[in-house]
């Protein structure tokens, strides 16, 4: 039900779907490539390539991203 994800974005692209902005980014993690979307109020600025993010989910939803140092 609830899962973290941490790893280096390897690609991120800005989507608009019916007027919200949405993140699609491949996230290389430990266990391989994953590709996540969430709504760009999760984070600003845009995510870009080579930045480590930690995602929080919850039934496959995002719930919180954050930038790791």
């Amino acid at each position: 039900m609830y899962q973290t994800l941490e790893g280096a974005v390897l690609q991120a692209q800005a989507v608009s779907i019916h007027g919200a902005v949405f993140y699609d980014v491949v996230l290389q993690t430990g266990e391989g490539a994953v590709r996540v979307r969430f709504q760009d109020t999760f984070l600003s600025p845009a995510p870009q390539a080579g930045e480590r993010l930690r995602l929080e989910l919850i039934l496959g939803n995002v719930h919180r991203v954050e930038r790791l140092g």
